[in-house]
């Protein structure tokens, strides 16, 4: 079940090692909030059609709210063992 839909998210990666060309640049979309995970859904035609991501491999959480720019979720995610 899908407990919030976001339109308008934008996603982007930072410290990833060997960043491949699909983690390069902000993706835009959509992002949906499930009881386990959270789920991006990209629009247009950019080579990372989706990403997901599990609660429990999500780390130091924490939800920003900036004086001058829009309020931001930032956090570390570990790939899971043999994922892709």
């Amino acid at each position: 079940s899908v407990l919030k839909e976001c339109k308008d998210v934008e996603l982007s990666f930072s410290d990833v090692t060997g960043k491949p060309e699909v983690f390069k640049g902000t993706k835009k979309g959509m992002l949906y909030l499930t009881p386990y995970r959270m789920i991006f859904v990209s629009k247009g035609k950019d080579p990372m059609l989706s990403f997901m991501m599990p609660f429990y491999l999500v780390k130091g959480c924490s939800i920003e709210q900036p004086v001058f720019s829009a309020n931001y979720i930032k956090g570390q995610i570990q790939a899971e063992a043999g994922g892709r």
